[in-house]
């Protein structure tokens, strides 16, 4: 049994993903097939291919009948995404398409087209097969080759073939950011933008302006024409970050502008076309929430088209050596490897703040076995102790200055926190202080004291 989606794939071509009751994931794809529903030939059925079938009686035709009155090579029927286009070939006794003759028609799904004494119905199928595993051992910056890992790129390759509307859902840290970044990058929109719009750091009462830009004086402030995140996104993809954050007094626009790919500006008449690939993230549990009245349901049917779920870092705890030794020769070219055991003690724990903890923790064990290096082993073991118990305990050497050690992990927690706040608002400062809670005087300030190169990101 598996728990199909209410809205699905719906035409030809679109694609879904659906799960089944043991969280294995099914590819759904919607194809158009052809069914002989009276003649000769009763009850024969063929699925279209995306070249298109030739019909007729002869015997280099793609759907061959038996029907005398049905021509050689009779018609043409190839697959678009509202139905079939349908091209007589020059027939005998011609194609009929609503006891009407036809040279060339678009023909919808559920319509029947007659040839000679032969009724075709186009008919809707949607096929489902399990996914097979990818080879990767990684996807853009998503490390990993555990078969649960290796499942998540299979679906991030088949989404970004296809440019249909993504769900991640996953707890915080299991790296949904890096899978959009990464899906954006092997998309047929790689070339355009990738916009961010995290929707649980905007201001309910800036989202609006945030999301569908504003036109100048529609509000106090407003002292110019600014463009929102679905015009900047244009021909790229457009990144719900935390949509379960959205108002919901929002949601029925963002519904409307996703449905009709038109938006109009806060406080301007003119509605603007736009063409965007939409994704989505949380780590809510968006059916809680639609129960709750916080969500919309049909927002989320709208989002939840092709769903990946990202798995915690105890879902694979195979990859975490491997994480471990990128996390050093990323941030720490010339450290040494952490000891086997604590590699060991890392990979047994549970990790609820998942990827993004055990970041922390390689960094945090990088310097106290720095600092213990002179120590005994006692000393060595405590430290050790220190990162694997508890991710949140802060590295204490109280044979130093209280000021010297409070400064320098000071120091150290505003570096981290810029370099990851401004990668994720790729440099822009004001973004990145909205999303602080500070104000971006006091954001350029801690910018200068750590010499950061903000046109880096």
């Amino acid at each position: 049994m598996t728990l199909v989606q209410k809205y699905g794939p719906t035409l030809v071509g679109d694609t879904a993903v659906t799960y089944k009751t043991d969280g294995v994931p099914l590819i759904e794809e919607v194809k158009v097939g052809l069914h002989v529903s009276k003649g000769v030939d009763k009850g024969a059925s063929i699925i279209l291919p995306e070249a298109g079938a030739v019909v007729g009686t002869g015997k280099d035709v793609d759907f061959r009948l038996k029907d005398p009155a049905v021509s050689r090579t009779h018609l043409k029927l190839t697959p678009v995404p509202d139905g079939v286009w349908a091209t007589d070939l020059g027939s005998t006794n011609g194609t009929l398409l609503n006891k009407k003759k036809i040279t060339e028609s678009l023909v919808t799904v559920g319509s029947v087209i007659v040839i000679g004494k032969t009724r075709l119905e186009i008919v809707r199928r949607v096929e489902r097969a399990p996914l097979m595993l990818s080879r990767r051992k990684r996807f853009g910056e998503l490390i990993g080759s555990s078969a649960t890992m290796r499942q998540v790129y299979s679906l991030l390759e088949r989404a970004a073939e296809v440019d249909v509307t993504v769900l991640l859902e996953g707890e915080t840290g299991t790296g949904k950011e890096l899978a959009v970044q990464a899906l954006h990058k092997n998309s047929s929109r790689a070339s355009k933008n990738l916009q961010i719009v995290d929707c649980g750091a905007v201001s309910p009462t800036l989202i609006e302006a945030e999301l569908f830009g504003h036109v100048k004086g529609s509000f106090t402030g407003a002292d110019r024409d600014r463009p929102g995140a679905f015009e900047l996104a244009h021909g790229g993809t457009l990144f719900f970050d935390e949509i379960g954050e959205l108002p919901s007094s929002l949601q029925p626009k963002l519904l409307r502008a996703i449905e009709s790919r038109e938006i109009c500006r806060v406080g301007g008449t003119v509605r603007t076309p736009v063409d965007v690939r939409f994704i989505a993230a949380t780590n809510r549990n968006l059916a809680k929430e639609i129960k709750a009245g916080r969500f919309r349901e049909d927002l989320y049917y709208r989002l939840n088209v092709f769903k990946i779920n990202m798995p915690p870092l105890r879902e694979h705890r195979d990859d975490i050596p491997k994480l471990i030794e990128h996390f050093i020769s990323t941030n720490f070219a010339d450290a040494a490897p952490l000891p086997e055991d604590l590699i060991s003690q890392m990979s047994d724990m549970d990790w609820p703040g998942n990827v993004r903890e055990l970041k922390n923790a390689v960094e945090r064990a990088l310097i106290l076995e720095h600092r213990s290096a002179p120590s005994t082993t006692s000393a060595k073991s405590n430290a050790k102790q220190e990162i694997v118990t508890d991710s949140s305990v802060i590295p204490v050497d109280i044979e130093r200055p209280f000021k010297e050690l409070k400064s320098e992990v000071v120091a150290q927690f505003e570096r981290s926190y810029l370099d990851k706040i401004l990668a994720q608002t790729q440099g822009n400062i004001s973004a990145a202080a909205r999303k602080a809670g500070i104000d971006r005087k006091h954001m350029e300030r801690l910018i200068r004291k750590h010499e950061i190169n903000v046109k880096a990101f």
